[in-house]
């Protein structure tokens, strides 16, 4: 039995040994068009939940009456969904980023559809504490960045950055902490907000999504405006 297992072993390493190798020489590629048609069987199949989920995204929760868009260093769409989160955590201020906001939301009805397409992402409400020296860092990331969207709190800065003004809701010198709600992707120090990382997460139990979905179906008309939260001051002036 031990020789038969031997002579086995023996011919699979004398076919491995004898296997050619072979080398690419070249190759080329090009775009190949597939002509098919549509199987009914299969689009009967998917009908009933393709209406399903178009019903559902072609529902109106709410109503606006002005374009929100990212326009300018302080916007009408990043100040919708700041101040929005503020109604589901107890923070001092929530801060957010224009990348991950990913449409404009046009004048007239607001769709749940709509608001799918300006966050499209899974990412969660989370709040952490920072004290003065991280609070400052944040407040300079935004002034570097020309502005982001933020609630909760004014700055004031010059046309290159310089931060020359702000308020805040705590008072440092007692010990005391800010606290921010943002997403848990920034959190994580994504879009390089590294004053974020290595801090404790409180979660909200949200996503940023359904905070803006449960906002809108309760709300029938969308007031939004700008404040002045972010003011900029001309260098010399």
């Amino acid at each position: 039995m031990k020789l038969k297992n031997y002579t086995i072993y023996i011919g699979m390493l004398f076919l491995l040994a004898c296997s050619p190798n072979y080398t690419l020489q070249s190759y080329d590629n090009k775009v190949v068009a597939i002509k098919s048609t549509a199987d009914s069987t299969a689009l009967a199949i998917i009908a009933p939940y393709q209406n399903a989920i178009e019903e559902e995204m072609n529902e109106v929760l709410s109503y606006t009456k002005i374009e929100l868009n990212k326009k300018g260093s302080e916007s009408t769409l990043g100040n919708f969904v700041t101040d929005l989160c503020l109604n589901y955590a107890d923070a001092h201020m929530c801060v957010m980023n224009n990348g991950g906001l990913r449409t404009t939301i046009n004048k007239g009805p607001v769709t749940r559809g709509k608001l799918y397409q300006l966050m499209p992402f899974e990412n969660e409400l989370v709040v952490l504490e920072l004290n003065k020296e991280d609070y400052l860092g944040l407040l300079e990331y935004i002034c570097k960045r020309g502005g982001e969207p933020f609630s909760g709190i004014s700055i004031t800065m010059t046309e290159d950055g310089e931060i020359l003004n702000h308020s805040e809701s705590v008072d440092f010198s007692k010990g005391e902490k800010i606290r921010v709600l943002t997403s848990d992707y920034l959190a994580n120090g994504g879009d390089k907000m590294n004053f974020f990382q290595n801090k404790e997460q409180l979660k909200v139990g949200m996503k940023l999504r359904d905070a803006i979905i449960d906002y809108c179906s309760k709300t029938d008309t969308l007031h939004v405006k700008l404040d002045g939260r972010l003011k900029i001051i001309e260098n010399g002036k």
